[in-house]
């Protein structure tokens, strides 16, 4: 600093001069600079819009809504309340079996979404394979793993002459219900008089198998009327029908990949699809069994044979429409060799509420089910009878998870219990 002449500045003050303009400036570069970064780390970490693409959306329309249940031309009582009501108290009886301990609740619990959570049905004795639900199920073509039964009331029927579940002749379930007041004014208010079991005639046994036909189907009334709601799926479905593919409360976003997974790259809508989530068709898909023997169970290849042979079919005396479409279907129906160890594909409409899965019940989960279509690790193959069209998914851990999620969004609440 120069002292002897005030007016001259050094270099030093002229540099300390002109560096708070150049701080100033850099600070506010400073402070732009953070806000740019905060910006970009907020859209980095937004939700990115999921978009689907016209066929993934057609696809996803035709899964729902799952219509009122249908009435069934083979059983005149099937939207009849009073067939229903009698129906109810005969699903929840257990005086319609051997011991008197086993009912049709026995295997199909109201707060089990009417299945038993076994992996083996138990009635009497321990049954072949694992319970099927009763729930949506007069949507239904087939019934039983195999398809057996082609009506709602004829399944409804088998339970009471296997050794295994009730273990009844036809003739001792109406003994049972000619002994039951209650049981018999509710019958005789809906279908007539009660035939007497007094003689083997061929006109009491036909009148015994037509009254054991009416047993079944006023519990087909009643199963007719268990529905569930509308589940989140249902509900996120309305919502895409007007144009909104985005994610709700209840149907969030790894729900939508998963329904886009479904329709698409998994493809499980080529046999889990309409409302029902279900092809109602046969299929041998390889699944090991719990013991990882070799199946034994020729499944709908026999189910054909049974299926003809049984009194109670649609084209049969006891049909209250034996020269019907459903009738038709059933006799045009022929086993073929492809059909060894085929059984029906189930539907997913509440899968989440009705472990285990699959025909013995061997996959505990739905992480287990959805790992087996994954990796198809232990997958069965005999010959010719495995489904072609099943690969390995190799699905990543978040496809994993968010199919899951999905399957998890079809449950809707029961809508009648009671």
């Amino acid at each position: 600093m120069n002292l002897g002449n005030p007016h001259s500045i050094s270099k030093s003050d002229s540099i300390n001069n002109t560096s708070a303009p150049n701080r100033f400036l850099s600070q506010r570069a400073q402070v732009t600079l953070v806000i740019v970064l905060l910006i970009a780390f907020t859209l980095w970490n937004m939700p990115q819009p999921i978009l689907l693409s016209d066929q993934e959306t057609r696809q996803l329309l035709t899964l729902g809504p799952l219509p009122e249940p249908p009435l069934d031309p083979t059983n005149r009582w099937s939207g009849n309340a009073q067939a229903a009501n009698f129906g109810h108290d005969l699903f929840f009886s257990t005086s319609l079996s051997l011991n008197n301990s086993v009912s049709c609740a026995t295997c199909h619990k109201p707060e089990l979404y009417f299945t038993d959570g076994r992996d083996i049905a138990m009635g009497l004795a321990l049954g072949d394979r694992h319970t099927q639900g009763v729930l949506n199920a007069a949507h239904h073509k087939w019934f039983h793993w195999d398809g057996s039964e082609d009506s709602l009331w004829s399944q409804a029927l088998h339970p009471f002459e296997s050794a295994n579940e009730m273990g009844l002749t036809r003739a001792q379930v109406i003994e049972k219900i000619a002994s039951n007041p209650d049981f018999l004014s509710q019958y005789q208010g809906i279908f007539g008089p009660l035939p007497q079991v007094n003689s083997s005639t061929p006109q009491e046994s036909d009148a015994i198998d037509r009254a054991f036909s009416n047993v079944g189907k006023a519990i087909a009334a009643y199963e007719r009327t268990l529905i569930t709601e509308p589940s989140p799926f249902d509900q996120w479905l309305e919502q895409l029908r007007q144009g909104n593919a985005q994610p709700t409360n209840s149907f969030n976003a790894s729900a939508i990949r998963g329904a886009k997974l479904f329709v698409g790259r998994a493809n499980c809508i080529e046999c889990h699809n309409g409302p029902l989530f279900s092809d109602d068709q046969f299929h041998m898909i390889g699944v090991p069994l719990a013991n990882n023997d070799l199946p034994t169970d020729r499944g709908r290849i026999n189910g054909v044979v049974e299926l003809h042979v049984d009194p109670f079919n649609t084209a049969g005396k006891y049909s209250d429409d034996p020269n019907g479409t459903r009738a038709k279907i059933t006799l045009a129906t022929q086993s073929e060799p492809d059909q060894w160890g085929q059984f029906r594909t189930p539907s997913l409409r509440n899968v989440a509420n009705t472990a285990p899965y699959m025909h013995q019940g061997q996959l505990n989960t739905l992480e287990q089910v959805i790992a087996f279509y994954s990796t198809l690790d232990g997958a069965i193959s005999l010959d010719h009878h495995s489904e072609s069209v099943l690969k390995p998914l190799q699905l990543s851990p978040q496809e994993s998870r968010d199919l899951l999620v999905f399957l998890q969004s079809l449950s809707g609440k029961i809508a009648n219990s009671n």
